[in-house]
């Protein structure tokens, strides 16, 4: 069915007409929310992609862009109640979500590279803290540049960049409130209102208030979320705009099925360490505990300006900063044996406070040399990164030990309130900083109206230093001058299909050794390694069925450094290398004017080479699976005026659950089903929504990490449960 509705409109498209200049692909339409547009009729489903923020290179249509692009627009998030950052990742079929301490604790990862903490995510362009929250209510899209980005962003891991966009002032007038519900018994109200104020209307405001709490699907669980945001812009004239944004958003979730840890030795394939078990029902209490998980805190404030210098040049610069408390209270039950029993300890020696600036300013322009179109890219972007920790560190709880069970996954226990008392720590110090700053130059050459080519230069300084209890440095490293370059070729055999080769070769800042205890000795303990080079090829090509409907197909082999602690010399170093090939086909926008389709599918093969260790050497990273399919069909017909229906299939093959591959999680495939209903209500547009999330009910595993080498610590290999067949419900009024 699917192939046939893709048949239709290839051939409607054959039958489209565009106005784009020779050099260009058919212009994709906009028609959701954006800086300038209120909200559109919610029985719409514009899915087709926006013009994308590349940064250093500008605002850039990815149907143009020799990268791999892909971009989550706003009217999916509302349309599929998405209210994470989690929620609206899971429908990119390039993309894992790494779980590192809870729900909304997590780094998003493409291409099977796990993510950083700071360098690939980024809010409005500027850098962020991945691992704090982000209400998925307060954005407007997620942008995600798979593959690597050194030239554009500086030195960072090849994960790709996830960029979050802000819900920004508009034009029109207009102000929106939603209650929705979540099972078991989670309510949220929002607010969202924006529009332009003041003589000439030059003032601009963006407001958006949320807060949602009940129990969620575990009983005796607690969900309580809190945002409150303002962005204003004021136009000084037609040219010139200065934007102030200000945010906070509190969550605090408790009781939810906590972090399952097993492996405790990865590296010998004839240890007794424990294996993967089988997923189970993620609702039964006692997986977590009540009163155990995490309580987050995120405050962020932004200023931009913009100039339009001339018709032909343009200048942006702006600033970051955000202030991240992280109380993760969480449950780790760790197996100790492959019986399905484990002990239990609360909460993690995890960071409890982040806070970073950073900041960006890009010149773009057009030159004409020789008779060739020159698109010119200069610029600056970078961050100062500070990591905090308790001293002394947290006391962590326990029941139970590796020679005792405190309960049985397949019949877990809750535990005495005593391991959810209070819990003993010291004050903060500052135990980390970390600096980058990038100098960015950038041509594109147009040679005609099929063939260009476009050269990006990154030149970065980096710095980073560890800090004992005491303020004693205890590690630093750092470099000058490193250098990341890209090199991107273009052709244009028509105006409907771009193809491109791109290569480039990232700096990335190196892993830190672990610190060393009685059971993992590392000689070199919290020890910065030199920064890596990773390197990228890709080809690919992209093809515009009809204006409003957008195919991209790639193919792409990555490589970084991997490191670990050599079992023998218990030395922490680079052993070997993490290889990633593979290919990703994308669709995105209507296929006809009744039917919308957002998703794909993505093969990779990612192992480590050259570990020097017959257990691990040519195996496949942990939680990459071969296959990952994401797949939204949207059908709202004309003569259904105002109804509309949806579907989404999401896939998974079979995950390495450890280096040795001697465990692996699962396939699993789940179904969500939905439809939404729009009309006139007292005078008023009302929109009602309805889904159930994994009707089925699978039982399945949607995070599986290494707990060791390239997370540049020692440790068990850790999972964490999918969502249980969740019911979501809402009612949108606009007035």
């Amino acid at each position: 069915m699917i192939l046939s509705v893709f048949a239709a409109g290839a051939a409607r498209a054959q039958q489209a007409q565009t106005s784009s200049s020779p050099s260009a692909l058919p212009t994709i339409n906009v028609e959701g929310a954006n800086k300038t547009t209120a909200p559109t009729d919610a029985y719409q489903a514009p899915y087709q992609p926006p013009p994308a923020d590349l940064g250093p290179l500008g605002t850039q249509d990815i149907a143009n862009a020799p990268q791999s692009v892909d971009i989550v627009p706003e009217s999916l998030i509302d349309n599929q109640q998405a209210e994470t950052v989690n929620d609206i990742l899971r429908y990119l079929p390039s993309v894992e979500v790494r779980d590192q301490q809870g729900l909304e604790v997590s780094r998003p990862q493409s291409r099977g590279f796990m993510g950083s903490i700071v360098q690939n995510v980024r809010l409005d362009g500027l850098n962020y803290i991945g691992t704090s929250a982000i209400a998925g209510e307060n954005l407007s899209g997620i942008e995600v540049l798979n593959g690597l980005a050194g030239a554009l962003y500086g030195p960072e891991s090849p994960s790709g960049v996830f960029n979050y966009l802000l819900k920004h002032p508009t034009d029109q007038s207009f102000f929106t409130y939603t209650e929705s519900y979540q099972s078991q018994s989670v309510l949220t109200e929002q607010i969202d209102a924006g529009g332009r104020i003041g003589p000439d209307q030059k003032l601009g405001y963006r407001i958006n208030i949320v807060h949602g709490g009940g129990e969620s699907y575990v009983d005796e669980s607690s969900v309580n979320r809190t945002l409150g945001s303002i962005d204003l812009d004021y136009r000084f004239d037609n040219n010139t705009d200065v934007e102030a944004y200000f945010g906070h958003y509190a969550t605090d979730i408790t009781g939810v099925a906590g972090e399952i840890s097993y492996n405790g030795n990865s590296t010998n394939k004839s240890n007794k360490s424990t294996i993967l078990p089988q997923a189970v029902d993620p609702s039964q209490m006692g997986i977590g505990q009540p009163g155990a998980g995490s309580n987050l805190i995120s405050d962020t404030g932004m200023v931009k300006i913009t100039h339009q210098i001339n018709q032909d040049w343009r200048f942006e610069a702006g600033g970051l900063y955000e202030n991240a408390n992280r109380g993760v209270y969480g449950i780790t039950d760790t197996m100790i044996n492959n019986s399905g029993d484990y002990y239990v300890s609360k909460n993690f020696a995890s960071v409890p406070r982040f806070t970073i600036g950073s900041n960006s300013a890009y010149l773009n322009g057009r030159v004409w040399l020789y008779g060739m179109e020159n698109d010119i890219a200069l610029g600056t972007n970078g961050f100062i990164n500070g990591q905090y920790n308790y001293n002394p560190s947290l006391k962590v709880f326990t029941c139970g030990s590796v020679t005792v069970a405190c309960g049985n996954l397949y019949s877990p226990t809750v535990l005495s309130p005593a391991l959810s008392s209070a819990l003993v720590h010291g004050p903060e110090y500052e135990a980390g900083k970390l600096f980058e700053q990038s100098i960015i130059t950038g041509d594109t050459i147009h040679f005609n109206h099929q063939w260009a080519l476009q050269a990006v230069l990154n030149t970065s300084f980096i710095h980073s230093s560890s800090y004992a209890g005491t303020g004693a440095l205890t590690s630093s490293t750092g470099q000058n001058g490193a250098l990341s370059p890209t090199v991107s070729l273009m052709y244009k055999p028509n105006p409907q299909l771009m193809t491109y080769f791109t290569w480039a070769n990232s700096t990335e800042l190196s892993d830190q050794a672990p610190t060393s205890s009685a059971s993992t000795p590392v000689k070199n303990p919290s020890v910065f390694l030199a920064p890596y080079h990773d390197t990228m090829y890709e080809a690919g090509a992209k093809y515009a069925f009809n204006p409003n409907f957008l195919v991209t197909i790639d193919g792409f082999r990555m490589t970084r450094p991997y490191a670990t602690t050599d079992p023998t010399s218990e030395i922490f170093g680079v052993t070997g290398m993490q290889r990633n090939w593979g290919g990703e086909l994308f669709a995105q926008g209507d296929i006809t004017p009744d039917i919308s389709a957002f998703g794909g599918v993505t093969y990779i093969d990612a192992r480590l080479e050259g570990t020097d260790n017959v257990a691990t050497n040519n195996m496949l990273v942990i939680g990459v699976p071969h296959w990952k399919s994401d797949i939204l069909i949207d059908l709202h017909p004309a003569y259904w005026r105002g109804f509309a229906v949806t579907g989404a299939v999401h896939y998974e093959s079979s995950r390495a659950a450890t280096n040795t591959n001697n465990s692996f999680a699962d396939p699993y495939a789940t179904l969500d089903i939905g439809g939404r209903y729009s009309t006139v209500l007292f005078g008023h547009r009302a929109t009602a929504r309805f889904q159930v999330v994994n009707v089925t009910n699978k039982f399945y595993y949607s995070s599986i990490a290494d707990g060791s080498s390239i997370v540049g610590a020692n440790g068990g290999d850790t999972a964490w449960f999918g969502l249980p067949r969740t019911f979501e419900a809402s009612l949108q009024v606009d007035f």
